[in-house]
């Protein structure tokens, strides 16, 4: 368990907090990583259908209207949302360039209550003419450098990245840091590569626990690797977390946040933290007040995606596509009432959802929401 009891963000002018809306548009993929789980609620699934376009619209009405009730009650310098566009492989839809087309325009009503970033997080293995018709309609790319990829792909990637680059947009590289020697190595040169460009980067770990069928584990001059890398990332203020002496699974020491937020601890705002232990279970967490994941494939609309808390305490959707009415006015009157039920932690680790505001006990959890939810109320 941490040695801590409260978790939040840090303030960072350059990584504002957000409300992220996840947006699985396809489980296809045209990569097959080992890293990454096949299946319906794996990574990727490339035995489902595309969503139809139609379906998708409509997806993305719900989603600006439910993060619409949340905004309504937030402060002006937490009026920041982010859509994330993702897959499988987003960019690999069929109908991509039509959907993307639709975001400007659905959000035009809201344009004037609360700032739109929209984003993909793509694997940037996309033909030249078609990454060039989808990027006006993206404000910032997430790409992911996948060491597995082949010697063509690799290319086409940094070719693409330089595409991105020259457009003006803003891109990051998350670089999937892969526990194989060769891999590894390959990742490091990548990390290079994109120093020399000038191309923002976050190294990441590939998660998966020690003896299971997922495991993964780094030698110990890659957990040193890493463990140098995060005290680069906080300043030299960096909590030693990880134990340099041995191969590890980094996943059960602890994890970075997703989108290289730091954090701070137990309200200790000078010193931020990059690597934290991430076992909160039973504590309170804030997660639906900053995320919602949709999974088009299956129409299912969960708090997290990874997560996947509901209100009655359980790992299971919060409602569906095909009865999003519901679930608005559901959710309209409990935070109009500052009746919404509380996040109590069932998970044995946080991944995706870390940086949300969370604290061991109630009392405290509803003390720091009062700097997140305006009229909080306990």
């Amino acid at each position: 368990m941490p040695a801590f009891e409260v978790l939040e963000p840090a303030i960072d002018p350059n990584n504002r907090i957000t409300f992220l809306l996840d947006w699985e548009l396809t489980m296809k993929c045209n990569l097959d990583c080992s890293y990454c789980t096949s299946g319906l609620y794996g990574g990727h699934d490339n035995s489902t259908r595309h969503p139809p376009r139609d379906e998708c619209i409509q997806a993305l009405e719900f989603m600006f209207e439910y993060v619409d009730h949340y905004m309504q009650r937030k402060s002006t310098g937490l009026k920041y949302v982010i859509l994330n566009v993702y897959g499988g492989e987003s960019l690999h839809h069929p109908d991509i360039i039509e959907i993307l087309s639709q975001i400007r325009p659905k959000y035009k009503a809201y344009s004037d209550a609360w700032n739109l970033t929209v984003t993909t997080t793509t694997n940037a293995i996309v033909s030249d003419k078609k990454l060039k018709k989808i990027i006006p309609y993206i404000d910032e790319f997430t790409v992911s450098y996948h060491c597995e990829s082949t010697d063509r792909q690799k290319q086409q990637f940094k070719n693409n990245l330089l595409t991105i680059k020259q457009a003006g947009k803003r891109q990051k590289c998350v670089v999937l840091m892969h526990q194989e020697t060769d891999l590894f190595e390959d990742a490091k040169l990548m990390i290079s590569w994109l120093e020399q460009n000038n191309i923002k980067f976050l190294p990441k770990q590939l998660d998966g626990h020690a003896g299971t069928s997922g495991e993964r584990i780094y030698q110990q001059q890659q957990v040193k690797w890493f463990d140098n890398m995060y005290k680069e990332k906080t300043f030299g203020q960096y909590t030693n977390v990880l134990d340099v002496n041995t191969d590890a699974a980094l996943t059960d020491a602890g994890r970075a946040c997703c989108g290289g937020r730091q954090l701070c601890s137990d309200n200790n705002y000078k010193e931020r933290q990059f690597y934290v232990e991430n076992k909160f279970p039973n504590w309170y967490c804030s997660v639906n007040h900053f995320f919602l994941y949709v999974k088009q494939v299956t129409g299912e609309i969960f708090v997290n995606k990874d997560c996947k808390m509901n209100f009655e305490g359980n790992v299971a959707p919060i409602g569906n596509l095909n009865n999003t009415q519901k679930l608005l006015k559901t959710l309209e009157n409990q935070l109009s009432t500052n009746s919404l039920p509380i996040i109590q932690c069932k998970k044995d680790n946080c991944w995706c959802g870390l940086c949300a505001p969370k604290a061991k006990h109630l009392d405290t959890y509803q003390s720091i929401m009062k700097k997140y939810q305006k009229n909080y109320t306990i």
